[in-house]
């Protein structure tokens, strides 16, 4: 009798069991074949319901092979890293770069690195430049710490940094306010094209460029380079009138300048033109006020410098 008992209750577990098992193995099939979770499941969004359209459509459509198949089934935890384009994957990838480089970067400089500026900076430019991410300030200045007291907007815009420019002009003292355009710069290209359905925020900001647009089409190279020239110019003019006191007592220079990564300007990929001093946009003057700052420190008195010299001096004062 007893063991009859005992016979019928292992047949009761087995009849629970099996199914059971069935079920694990099937759902661990089906498991290697599911897509990788998209970036907001994976930060904790609501995943698609078993019986929701998406679930029927993907097990409608036939399963993929060869590269598209390799970015969305993926066999071990975190795998979908393998997709490049994974929001997750390139934040990750992101800040482990960020945390390597700073290690490397505090190494290579030590405390003594910071201590010059520890409680006060003291620049001697301020800068309006691009946000674009091809500009970075290593292109213009070794070492930018303490030194370039940096604003970036999409197009290098005065009007929209003003309060910012202000302080680095009147609270950091720095004599020269530099307006930093581009080539290739992708706000000024929008602004001339029809931007009336983009977001608020950025037509609005799109809006605010408002320089001399020269004429043709701006997806013709040369007419996007001038254009890049023409709201170099613009900033330059909205800053000088800003700053007409400081420019007139000789306490501020205000220039504008392409960084040519491009070589549009065709003086060599990389190369930071300057093409504004002051409101002078005159070729002659402006080549001379460069070849003089090349030259190093100039004497006291002008009249003993070579004749290009002194008529780069005469560009720092603004046009009548």
């Amino acid at each position: 009798m007893v063991e009859t008992a005992m016979l019928r209750r292992t047949a009761s577990c087995l009849v629970l069991i099996i199914p059971l098992l069935t079920a694990c193995k099937q759902a661990a099939i089906e498991g290697e074949h599911a897509p990788a979770p998209s970036a907001s499941a994976s930060a904790g969004h609501e995943k698609p319901k078993p019986g929701g359209a998406a679930h029927a459509k993907a097990k409608a459509e036939p399963e993929e092979h060869g590269p598209s198949a390799e970015k969305k089934s993926f066999l071990v935890p975190f795998a979908w890293e393998a997709d490049h384009e994974n929001a997750f994957a390139l934040s990750r990838s992101f800040f482990r770069d960020m945390l390597s480089d700073n290690e490397i970067f505090m190494r290579a400089n030590g405390a003594g690195h910071f201590k010059p500026f520890l409680d006060k900076q003291k620049p001697r430019a301020t800068v309006v430049a691009c946000s674009d991410s091809r500009v970075q300030s290593t292109a213009l200045d070794a070492t930018p710490e303490n030194d370039l007291f940096t604003i970036r907007n999409i197009g290098n815009q005065f009007s929209n940094a003003e309060g910012s420019v202000t302080y680095g002009v009147h609270h950091l003292k720095t004599p020269v306010l530099l307006i930093l355009g581009h080539t290739g710069c992708g706000a000024v290209k929008a602004a001339m094209k029809d931007h009336s359905k983009e977001s608020e925020p950025l037509k609005k900001e799109l809006d605010s460029l408002t320089f001399e647009r020269p004429k043709g089409s701006v997806d013709d190279n040369q007419v996007w380079r001038d254009a890049v020239l023409a709201n170099v110019h613009t900033q330059v003019k909205d800053a000088t009138s800003k700053f007409a006191h400081e420019v007139e007592q000789g306490e501020l220079m205000v220039v504008g300048a392409v960084y040519d990564f491009r070589n549009d300007l065709g003086q060599g990929s990389g190369r930071v033109a300057i093409v504004n001093v002051n409101g002078n946009t005159d070729p002659t003057k402006v080549s001379a006020f460069a070849r003089a700052v090349r030259m190093g420190e100039a004497p006291k008195k002008p009249d003993a410098l070579p004749k290009t010299s002194r008529v780069a001096l005469n560009v720092l004062r603004a046009p009548q």
